[in-house]
């Protein structure tokens, strides 16, 4: 009994002390240890630093590169490996209730997470993240302690010497090389179809969940990322956009498709990081314009 109990003291004695430093020092950089991991900690930030944001972004990883500045009223619950439906399920069953959410097209052939969206918006699972910070993934041991290594080496190791011009010029080129050879890889998986009966099931849920958001006083807003030209133009997003389009028609919702600008993508699916921040740029004005 003396042992349970000597445990129980050690372990509160060390979850203190922990707790404290947790809240007074903090590395600049902590990496994320998965995918999987990434996604649990934009949850857990949406429940906490981001409950009373005015806007909230759902979608996939090609949204998930627009990064929103904090305190700015925007969150971005896009999930890598994930659509738009699971961070949709996430905002259903939270306690939040942004003015708008803004729905990324691009990836709403993929099913919602019924297990990932159910795990992370437990009643249990909420009080404990928004009241218990150190509970939080991204706080945990291994994550910090990467994190301040990450933090050492930036400080006091300078990046590598910048190559000779012509090193350079082959890299680049090697470099479009690969890049044109992915993309037609990519355009080989965009260029089936989705099947239209899994689009439809996709449109029924989606229904049921905007009716949900939008008797809370959600507005939704359709938008479509940016991607290679190519793509866009595929079977698999043609029939995704015309599909939703046709279920949720731009004359009954809102809807937002940059079609005047090329913006610069870094595999043929995804923006290269300061183009999702131009793009995030015109969607805010853009949101922000209905108020």
């Amino acid at each position: 009994m003396k042992f349970f109990c000597r445990v129980i003291i050690f372990f509160l004695i060390f979850l203190g002390l922990y707790s404290g430093f947790v809240y007074f020092l903090s590395p600049q950089k902590i990496p994320k240890q998965s995918w999987w991991q990434h996604n649990r900690v934009r949850v857990e930030s949406f429940l906490t630093e981001g409950k009373n944001s005015k806007y909230v972004i759902a979608g996939s990883s090609m949204s998930d590169r627009m990064l929103p500045k904090a305190n700015s009223g925007w969150f971005n619950l896009s999930l890598v490996g994930e659509g738009a439906l699971t961070g949709l399920s996430i905002l259903k069953n939270s306690d939040t209730s942004p003015k708008f959410v803004l729905i990324e097209v691009n990836q709403l052939s993929v099913k919602e997470n019924v297990k990932f969206s159910g795990e992370n918006t437990d009643p249990f699972f909420v009080f404990t993240r928004r009241n218990f910070p150190v509970l939080r993934s991204e706080k945990q041991p291994l994550n910090y302690a990467v994190g301040f290594v990450i933090q050492f080496t930036d400080r006091f190791f300078t990046t590598e010497a910048k190559p000779a011009p012509k090193e350079e010029k082959e890299v680049l080129e090697i470099s479009k090389r690969l890049k044109q050879e992915h993309l037609q890889e990519v355009k080989r998986w965009y260029g089936a179809a989705v099947e239209q009966k899994k689009l439809n099931d996709r449109m029924v849920y989606l229904s049921s969940v905007l009716k949900e958001l939008e008797a809370k006083g959600v507005r939704p807003i359709f938008f479509e990322m940016p991607m290679h030209p190519e793509i866009l133009i595929s079977a698999k997003e043609t029939r995704t956009r015309e599909t939703v389009q046709k279920n949720f028609p731009p004359s009954h919702y809102l809807w937002f498709i940059d079609n005047k600008d090329i913006y610069e993508d870094s595999d043929a699916l995804h923006l290269a990081y300061p183009e999702a921040d131009r793009f995030l740029s015109k969607l805010k004005e853009y949101a922000e314009s209905l108020q």
